[in-house]
């Protein structure tokens, strides 16, 4: 599968619609719309994973830059999120007792 990044779609725009839009291209795996943790609003941008690398170009080329409802649509390779690096300390030194 390939992620895709979109962002500046319209915020009433569900996950139903952006399948429909992106089936065209490919075949789309799953859909992520992200929104606020308090009013669950859409953010207007999300994910979309396409079953293949195809697929996903091809949405790429036709979709980056569209316009939705006069909005203006990127479309684009997700970046691979990955963890943060382990940055070890020393342990701390046991006091030694007074003599």
């Amino acid at each position: 599968m390939v992620k895709l990044f979109i962002v500046g779609f319209p915020k009433d725009m569900d996950e139903v619609e952006m399948v429909e839009l992106f089936s065209t291209y490919g075949a789309v795996a799953n859909v992520t719309i992200v929104t606020d943790k308090v009013t669950l609003a859409s953010k207007g941008y999300g994910f979309i994973s396409m079953a293949d690398q195809l697929g996903a170009e091809r949405a790429i080329t036709a979709m980056n830059g569209a316009t939705i409802d006069n909005r203006t649509i990127t479309v684009r390779f997700a970046e691979d999120k990955q963890a943060p690096p382990v940055i070890l300390s020393p342990l701390p030194r046991k006091k030694r007792p007074r003599r």
